[in-house]
C-alpha cells in the first residue's frame, strides 16, 4: 500500500454533465447527481461546479437547460454568473416543457425560475429540489 494514493470523490460539474450527455448517458440522472453535489458543497466549491464552460451536447434543449441551471444556482446562491451562460446557442427558439405531463404545463409557466423562462424552458417548482 505504500506509495498508493486513493483518489477521493470529485463532485459532478456542469462541464462533466455535458460530457456524459454527449456520450449518451441519461441527462436527468447526471443533473440530479450534480444537484446533490452542489447542495452538499460550500460556496467556493459551488462556484467551481458551474464555472467551467461545457461543450455543446448536440441537443440544444440541454445546452439551454445547463445554462439556465448554472445561472439560476449562481443567482440563488449569490455566486458569480459564468459568462458562458449568455451564449446565444444556450437559448431556445421554441418553448420546451421537459415534463410529458401536459396538465402540468400551466403550472410550469407560472413556477419556472426566470433563468429558465428567459431561455424558453418551463419547469415546475420541484425541478431543482432534492430529498
Amino acid at each position: 500500500m505504500a506509495g498508493r494514493r486513493l483518489t477521493g470523490y470529485q463532485p459532478l460539474t456542469i462541464r462533466r454533465i455535458a460530457d456524459r450527455i454527449r456520450t449518451g448517458e441519461e441527462p436527468w440522472i447526471s443533473i440530479r447527481e450534480f444537484l446533490d453535489d452542489f447542495y452538499a458543497s460550500d460556496d467556493e466549491r459551488r462556484a467551481s461546479l458551474i464555472a467551467a464552460r461545457p461543450e455543446y451536447v448536440g441537443d440544444q434543449r440541454f445546452d439551454a437547460y445547463l445554462a439556465a441551471l448554472a445561472e439560476h444556482l449562481a443567482m440563488h446562491y449569490n455566486l458569480p454568473v459564468p459568462p458562458w451562460v449568455h451564449e446565444s446557442q444556450r437559448f431556445l427558439e421554441r418553448f420546451w416543457f421537459p415534463t410529458s405531463i401536459r396538465s402540468l404545463h400551466a403550472t410550469c409557466l407560472v413556477e419556472s425560475p426566470a433563468s429558465f423562462r428567459r431561455r424558453g424552458i418551463f419547469v415546475d417548482h420541484t425541478e431543482l429540489e432534492r430529498c
